[in-house]
């Protein structure tokens, strides 16, 4: 009987947790909260002109600072990844039109068939950005968006624990009572 009572109060607290959660959806734009670090894929193997790219950003969602942007080029009919062409973003900021260059090199990628830039991105917004690949084969351009968020403050950090802490009053609340009806 009493472990019926326990279950039905952790029962009611994960509503409580799941209720509070849902309605602050809205006021916290649904972000992702959690720790990030994920990558966003750009092109995923696609065929442009004369090369195959594959092209990732992360950290996802990309936050002001470092972002990082990676490149694989192989060739459409072989499948031989290309190590001895250029690549380049360009991002130019879609408000301010503030630009922002990088070339992706090999040595930023730690090895001999990615091509990775990292690049210092210090205004939130959307940027519109083109990845450029150019080498013996011919020089294709890959424009696409990049979201760059403002840094999550604390307000942040308020919003996602407040439904934990109610939840942990409730069932603290709830030990008291229960421990002092024994006595």
């Amino acid at each position: 009987m009493r472990r019926m009572k326990v279950g039905r109060i952790v029962a009611l607290g994960l509503v409580l947790v799941g209720a509070l959660l849902l309605g602050q959806r809205d006021l916290a734009r649904a972000e992702n909260f959690g720790p990030g670090g994920g990558s966003r894929i750009i092109a995923g193997d696609q065929v442009i002109g004369p090369y195959q790219i594959l092209a990732t950003v992360s950290p996802e969602p990309a936050q002001t600072g470092m972002v990082t942007f990676a490149v694989r080029v192989s060739d459409p009919a072989t499948g031989d990844k290309l190590r001895d062409v250029q690549v380049a973003v360009k991002l130019v900021h879609g408000e301010s039109k503030a630009e922002l260059t990088g070339e992706a090199t090999h040595k930023d990628a730690g090895n001999a068939v990615d091509y990775v830039a990292h690049m210092t991105i210090e205004q939130a917004g959307t940027w519109n950005g083109t990845l450029t690949v150019a080498g013996a084969a011919g020089k294709v351009e890959l424009p696409f968006i990049q979201r760059v968020a403002a840094p999550r403050g604390f307000s942040t950090v308020i919003l996602v624990g407040i439904p934990f802490a109610v939840v942990l009053a409730v069932l603290g609340g709830y030990w008291y009572l229960h421990t002092g009806a024994r006595r």
